[in-house]
């Protein structure tokens, strides 16, 4: 019996450790390309530097997902048509990723503050709407896959996108 439960707790372990790592490699792939923009279009932008920026950002921004999904935020979206209930996890998620990221630069501000003559702040309303935008436009993809795969049931997207099938047989003409 205390085998079972033994199994039962990694099983889970490794669940939420796959999960953890989906969302990150997500977030992460996301901010690489926008990071590969920076670099290419803003020639004092190394891209090396603007990875590992990236990398560490995904952890953070990962972090707030993995909080939003503990408050439960949009579960009870999960009974509308399945492109409300992405569209709408989308943007509240985008809202949350942005509002934490803006309570956590002001905390960073307060404690260690800088000096900000590149003109740049993270805190701006333009900046703030531009980030949600851009988020809101990242996040549509994951959580399209996330309810399909939901709706789909467990380990069916994941058959469907990696495992081998036979395909449909052809229809006659109607």
């Amino acid at each position: 019996m205390a085998e079972r439960q033994g199994n039962g707790f990694a099983q889970t372990m490794m669940n939420k450790a796959n999960h953890l790592f989906r969302v990150f490699a997500y977030l992460w792939l996301l901010l690489t390309v926008y990071a590969l923009h920076d670099s290419i279009t803003l020639s004092h932008h190394p891209l090396l530097g603007e990875l590992g920026a990236a990398a560490l950002k995904a952890l953070v921004l990962t972090k707030f997902m993995l909080i939003g999904e503990h408050m439960k935020l949009g579960r009870g979206l999960d009974h509308l048509r399945l492109i409300w209930s992405v569209l709408i996890k989308a943007a509240l998620y985008s809202v949350l990723l942005i509002a934490l990221h803006v309570v956590e630069e002001l905390l960073i501000n307060a404690y260690w503050p800088s000096d900000t003559s590149q003109g740049f702040d993270s805190t701006s309303i333009t900046v703030v709407l531009s980030l949600t935008a851009m988020a809101f436009v990242g996040l549509v993809p994951f959580f399209a896959i996330n309810e399909l795969g939901r709706v789909l049931g467990t380990g069916r997207l994941y058959d469907l996108f990696f495992r081998p099938h036979q395909p449909a047989p052809a229809r006659s003409g109607a």
